[in-house]
């Protein structure tokens, strides 16, 4: 990068931006920093008016204006009065297979190393597969302050773009606070009795924290790319989970965690557990659980719920902070390696009067393994993505790991107080790829009980979803032939 002397206007980073900066300098080669999405629009759009409303919204979005500076005084950031920046359009609508086209654009754009310093971190585009199909691509480096906003700004659009085909007037953009706010806030912040108190908070919890929990089997490298695997656990699940948070008055995304966690100590075997949790929220705080073999399932849901509620009291102090407290920086070492991030979605996206769905690309590159589950509302399934290191995971043993989540969240609809010992993990040809150090010493139920608890959940409705995995449905059987 090239070093350059700071503008008058220029600003320093905030803490968690150059934390962000500072995994850029130390990142292995080919280390993806990029969080992108894209919204399918199922319909015909006035293309002038879907334009203007990409720029106005790029116009509000103090990320989308953010350029970075690499100074003799630090890193530096400034925001430019207004985008001035290319809002792409592209045709794909004639080629061959206009979708894979489209598709493939857009991978190979979040793919590639964005230079902070001469390149922009951020990209919104507009990609046309059919006359009433398109595709609104948004890309954003994780330094940005919200670019893992959890679809806020194609909500925005949608709104913006709705307003300009009904000739209403704009609605109110959310208020959100600037760069300098932020800067002064996180001052404010250090100087105060809160700061001192959550650092007392992280200290006592994690001073004697265990290893990091991984899933890998193989040994730790140095490594960067990108392993994905989805799967889908259908609606009639997901309303059967939506019931019991409501019975132990818990939100759905804690219920969502614990099921995960449950599922992680079952692989693992270890009882005292620290992984990272995100909930609608970029970032990403260290949860520490206890867990047993006689632990029940409900149990757990109600501990995960307390335990989120002390991390969330606590989380404006930093994590690079609270590692630097824990002399983790100068060995390179993590709290925590493996993050459960849950999305929970429940608003409809319409652009004018045509319905759109929000997917999720690229969440940048995995140090070990981030396990993602997006719930979308009712009456729709809860999409489940495992993005990985593929220097630590192979895709054979991920898509078993994903299959028993799977198992987990079937069994948790039918019987949240059953024990997480009494679940069974496996079958013999998924045991094999388990890692060594799994204990799996307390009693399972047999094989065939866990596939009759998925089976009996769906048949109560012939014409309910089946379980899909990596985008195919998994076999269904007949209640009939559901071995007892």
């Amino acid at each position: 990068m090239e070093i350059v002397a700071p503008p008058a206007a220029a600003a320093a980073l905030t803490s968690a931006q150059a934390a962000v900066w500072l995994d850029i300098k130390c990142a292995a080669p080919g280390y993806n920093f990029n969080l992108a999405e894209a919204v399918d629009i199922f319909g015909e759009i006035d293309l002038a008016r879907f334009l203007a409303a990409m720029q106005t919204v790029a116009d509000e979005s103090e990320p989308a204006r953010l350029r970075l500076l690499d100074t003799e005084h630090g890193p530096r950031q400034i925001v430019e009065p207004g985008f001035s920046g290319e809002l792409p359009y592209l045709d794909f609508s004639r080629e061959r297979d206009p979708k894979a086209a489209a598709q493939a654009w857009m991978r190979a754009d979040f793919s590639r190393a964005v230079d902070l310093t001469r390149g922009r971190p951020w990209l919104s585009a507009l990609l046309r597969t059919a006359r009433d199909h398109y595709v609104w691509y948004h890309r954003s480096h994780r330094i940005l302050l919200d670019g893992s906003d959890g679809g806020t700004m194609a909500r925005r659009l949608a709104d913006v773009y709705s307003a300009l085909v009904k000739n209403q007037t704009l609605p109110a953009a959310a208020a959100l606070p600037s760069i300098a706010q932020l800067l002064q806030e996180e001052n404010d912040y250090r100087g105060s009795e809160r700061y001192a108190s959550d650092r007392q908070y992280w200290m006592q919890r994690f001073g004697d924290a265990p290893p990091p929990l991984t899933l890998a089997a193989q040994p730790s490298a140095d490594g960067a790319g990108l392993l994905r695997q989805s799967a889908r656990f259908p609606a009639a699940g997901v309303h059967a989970l939506r019931g019991i948070a409501r019975k132990l008055e818990i939100p759905m995304p804690q219920l969502l965690i614990a099921v995960t966690t449950a599922f992680l100590y079952r692989a693992t075997g270890m009882a005292d557990m620290v992984i990272g949790v995100a909930v609608q929220a970029p970032e990403i705080l260290p949860l520490r659980l206890a867990l047993s073999a006689q632990l029940s399932i409900e149990e757990l849901m109600r501990d995960v719920s307390r335990q989120m509620r002390q991390i969330l009291r606590h989380q404006s102090y930093p994590y690079e902070q609270l590692r630097n407290d824990l002399h983790m920086l100068p060995e390179k070492r993590q709290l925590f390696s493996t993050v459960v991030k849950v999305e929970s979605c429940h608003s409809d996206l319409h652009f004018g009067s045509h319905p759109a769905r929000l997917r999720q690309l690229c969440g940048g590159s995995a140090q070990d393994l981030a396990i993602s589950l997006y719930e979308r509302g009712a009456g729709q399934d809860l999409y489940i993505e495992f993005d990985a290191n593929p220097a630590l995971h192979d895709a054979q043993m991920l898509a078993e790991h994903q299959r028993r989540l799977l198992t987990f969240l079937a069994a948790a609809t039918h019987s949240p107080a059953q024990k997480i010992g009494q679940l069974e993990l496996s079958d013999a040809t998924g045991r094999k790829h388990l890692p060594a150090n799994r204990n799996d010493a307390e009693p399972a139920a047999a094989d065939s009980n866990l596939a009759r608890l998925i089976e009996e959940q769906l048949a109560r409705n012939e014409h309910a979803a089946v379980l899909h995995f990596d985008g195919e449905p998994l076999p269904r059987r007949s209640a009939e032939n559901t071995p007892g």
